[in-house]
């Protein structure tokens, strides 16, 4: 429930900030500030909405993460950086299950949807713009999704992997 909400409220953010940067030459302020603005909202709904017990410090934390992921990423396309910052953003605010390694398979699938989003971008712009709106959380989500199968896995087998 959590990862839908917050997509939701992240493509109100996302998308003014593609299109930002898609006119011309120029960046449009206006756009950009909207988007900034509403960045912590997602934020704040992942973590609030998981029932996260450190949900106000983790807000801060993927805000920061947010601003340096996206700034860093978006050197090479601001929509990219964008989609990495609310991936890397959401995988610290969502709160973790209890399984062993989920920060690992969180990370690795936002690398994974960084990449994704990067061909995308390059091969079929449209495609990679509305991919980088709707996958960094949902990504966050497979990850969990991801560890949990893995762990299931291993106790059936007798352990947990190093």
């Amino acid at each position: 429930m959590a990862i839908t909400v917050a997509t939701v409220a992240m493509m109100f953010s996302y998308f003014p900030y593609a299109a930002a940067f898609a006119g011309s030459d120029d960046m449009d302020g206006g756009l950009a500030a909207i988007a900034l603005a509403l960045a912590p909202l997602v934020f704040v709904l992942l973590a609030f909405i998981s029932r996260n017990p450190k949900a106000p410090r983790r807000v801060l934390e993927a805000m920061v993460i947010l601003l340096g992921v996206g700034f860093t990423v978006g050197l090479f396309a601001p929509v990219l950086g964008a989609a990495a910052g609310f991936g890397a953003g959401g995988a610290i605010c969502l709160l973790p299950p209890d399984v062993p390694n989920v920060a690992r398979w969180r990370i690795s699938a936002v690398v994974l949807m960084t990449f994704y989003t990067l061909i995308l971008l390059l091969f079929a712009t449209p495609a990679g713009v509305f991919s980088g709106g709707l996958l960094p959380l949902m990504m966050v989500g497979f990850g969990d999704e991801y560890a949990a199968w893995s762990a299931r896995r291993s106790q059936a087998a007798g352990g947990y992997p190093a």
